[in-house]
């Protein structure tokens, strides 16, 4: 996590250098130099998929940065003095919430304060599950558009999950939280943020339909992940998580729950384990192998090659599942 007290260091050379280039730039009052034009709303984006239907809404009436580079884990990460300094003005910030990227809203917070949209906060979320290894089997169920049972584990214990992105249907929702907040914050650019939203709105209905006949399809359904990412994904489309290796981030499994998962891995004769591309894939490969099953990937950031897109993303994921359950 990000010391405060350095982080302030960093953003505050950054900022002075910053002033003093414009100066030399003659961009300053009196110096002589061209009337500034209005300049364009600046944006501030935690993680890849937040950042990707952003920039889409906003289109060419706003500047959208990215804080987290593809490939980096969104479970803590510390910036540069050069990726701070791209967030300088920033006047609105995009963050997941629910406890996940506070180091981004930290960096947002020290590069200029700007208003933070938090989208977890504007969906339906489940708890995360501090005990995730299933002891029965049970049928695989698709949420399809049905939200009912989504508040079947009120009460228990246990923080909101926060991968609520990789789950289309409520990403809809987090389309139109954003393209609420860039109207307000850019009245004058209204009409164009509600097209673009609109556009991105029919894309992701496409995506959720594609997706959903792909998964009906499937003759499997239970395999176990490494990371707790994929709890939105599977309640959509029927996909049972068997176990989670680590169901905390950054909490090291003991032995003995490693043991747990292995032993739940045979009794529900789950087809596969998934590591994603951010986490080291070692622990993944031996438990893989003292259970004999394969071992695959997940990605729930994206922003890389071959998943430049929130639909590539999504897309790609079910590619890798459907290669084990169909």
């Amino acid at each position: 996590m990000i010391r405060s007290a350095v982080l302030g260091v960093l953003v505050g050379l950054v900022l002075v250098a910053s002033c003093g280039s414009k100066k030399e730039a003659g961009t300053g009052s009196g110096s002589g130099g061209p009337t500034p034009t209005t300049a364009k709303l600046k944006v501030a984006v935690s993680i890849f998929p937040l950042y990707d239907v952003t920039r889409r809404i906003a289109g060419d009436r706003a500047e959208v940065h990215l804080i987290l580079p593809p490939g980096k884990s969104e479970h803590g990460y510390d910036p540069t003095p050069q990726e701070i300094a791209k967030l300088d003005g920033a006047k609105l910030g995009v963050a997941v919430g629910l406890d996940m990227d506070g180091w981004a809203e930290n960096v947002m917070k020290s590069a200029g304060d700007p208003k933070v949209l938090r989208i977890g906060e504007k969906v339906k979320t489940v708890p995360i599950d501090t005990k995730p290894i299933e002891q029965e089997e049970s049928g695989a169920h698709h949420e399809g558009h049905d939200h009912a049972h989504e508040h079947e584990h009120e009460g228990e214990v246990g923080a909101p999950d926060p991968h609520v992105w990789l789950d289309p249907d409520r990403m809809i929702l987090i389309t139109q939280a954003i393209a609420a907040e860039l109207t307000a914050m850019d009245p004058e650019s209204k009409d164009i943020y509600a097209k673009n939203a609109a556009t991105l709105t029919a894309s992701l209905k496409d995506l959720d339909v594609k997706i959903m006949t792909r998964s009906k399809a499937w003759t499997k359904h239970t395999v176990v992940t490494f990371h707790g990412a994929l709890a939105y994904y599977a309640r959509r489309y029927g996909v049972r998580i068997g176990a989670v290796v680590e169901p905390i981030a950054g909490k090291e499994p003991t032995a003995a729950y490693i043991a747990e998962v292995i032993e739940a891995i045979k009794k529900n004769k789950a087809s596969a384990l998934f590591s994603e591309p951010q986490l080291d894939r070692a622990p993944g490969e031996v438990i893989a192998r003292e259970a004999k099953i394969p071992l695959g990937e997940l990605d729930p950031i994206g922003g890389v090659t071959g998943r430049e897109s929130y639909e590539a993303l999504l897309t790609w994921n079910t590619d890798q599942l459907e290669a084990v359950l169909k």
